[in-house]
Formats: structure tokens, C-alpha cells, sequence
């Protein structure tokens, strides 16, 4: 009896599990140091003294880290996974930390500004997807060698509003992915993306 408890273990730990963002993830790192820039979108001046947050999704994990004179940060985290991020007590994100890689720079918005940026990473080896089309709201960019995107709609005077409004995202040797960026595009917000390779 002892012996099959401990396959049954075994077979249960060697095979893939699927993450709540329907991706097999692969086994998380120890430890993740990242390093990144907490910025004013509107003025694009690191801000200072600011307190950094990364807050787990899907473990409690709460890691804080200052910024320095000229907005940049580096923190620890004892694990990688999804994230909530903030700057002093402000969402401005959802992140998916996936190694010492991870691009951590942050946008706080002062204004009534609209943005949406952050990182593209392979469902599968979490490494980042460079040449990725990102689409929204009429607006397009590509993803750089760091799996880096970002699409700016300016400072309206006027927050806009509508019906539910999708990101999409395309790229030759990935699916399609298509995200909810809200009720219509509002806000400066961080939102990183994981990509199924084609099979």
C-alpha cells in the first residue's frame, strides 16, 4: 500500500499541472531578484521615495522595495508567479514574474492618461516573445528582444468609456490571445501576457 501511495506521488509530481491562466507552468524559481524603474507616464521623471509593491495573485506574498532618487528599485521575490503591482497604494498593474529577466518598470499616471504596456512571455518556457503584435483601440505595437510592448493614447481631457474592449495579440509561432482591457481603454496600466506556442 505504502509503495503505491508513494507512485501515485510521484506520477502526480512529474506531470504538468495547469495554472488557474489555463497554461502548464513550468516548475517556479527560488528567489527572483528584479530591478526596474517606478516613472511618472506624464512626465516620464523617475519618482522618488516611492514604495514598490508586489503582491502574489496566487500565494500570499507581499514584498515592498523604495525607490531611489531617481525612481529605480530592486526587490527579491522568494518565488516567481503572478502578481498584483502597485506604487504607494496605487494599482498600476498585473504582472507575471517569470525570472531575474523580468522587466519591472512601472507607470504611475498623475493625470487622466491612457496607456497600456508591459511584457509578452511564452506560456511554456516563460522566456520573453520578441515580434509580437499587439492591437488595441485602433493602435499597434511590436514587441521588443525583452518581450517588451507598449501602446500610449495621450492625456485626454476626458476618460473614455464603452463596452467591453479587447487586447489582441499576434504572432506567427503563438495562438492568438485576446485580453480584456476594461470598459472601453481607460487608465495607465501594466498588463503582461502569456502566449500558447503552436503545436
Amino acid at each position: 500500500m505504502k509503495n503505491n501511495v508513494a507512485v501515485a506521488f510521484l506520477l502526480v509530481a512529474a506531470c504538468g499541472c495547469e495554472n488557474d491562466r489555463g497554461t502548464t507552468a513550468p516548475s517556479p524559481s527560488l528567489n527572483v531578484s528584479i530591478r526596474g524603474q517606478a516613472v511618472n507616464y506624464r512626465t516620464n521623471i523617475g519618482i522618488s521615495s516611492a514604495v514598490v509593491r508586489f503582491m502574489g495573485e496566487e500565494r500570499p506574498i507581499i514584498v515592498d522595495a523604495m525607490t531611489d532618487q531617481n525612481g529605480f528599485y530592486t526587490m527579491t521575490l522568494p518565488i516567481a508567479g503572478f502578481f498584483s503591482l502597485w506604487v504607494t497604494g496605487a494599482q498600476v498593474g498585473a504582472g507575471h514574474v517569470s525570472s531575474s529577466a523580468y522587466r519591472g518598470d512601472l507607470f504611475v499616471n498623475d493625470a487622466a492618461c491612457i496607456a497600456r504596456y508591459g511584457t509578452l512571455a511564452d506560456a511554456r518556457t516563460l522566456r520573453p516573445i520578441a515580434g509580437a503584435t499587439v492591437y488595441l483601440a485602433g493602435n499597434e505595437a511590436v514587441s521588443g528582444l525583452d518581450g517588451w510592448y507598449r501602446l500610449d493614447f495621450g492625456c485626454p481631457p476626458a476618460r473614455q468609456s464603452g463596452n467591453t474592449t479587447y487586447m489582441a495579440i499576434t504572432h506567427p509561432n503563438y495562438s492568438r490571445r485576446d485580453v480584456v482591457v476594461g470598459r472601453g481603454v481607460q487608465e495607465v496600466y501594466r498588463v503582461d501576457v502569456d502566449l500558447e506556442p503552436l503545436r
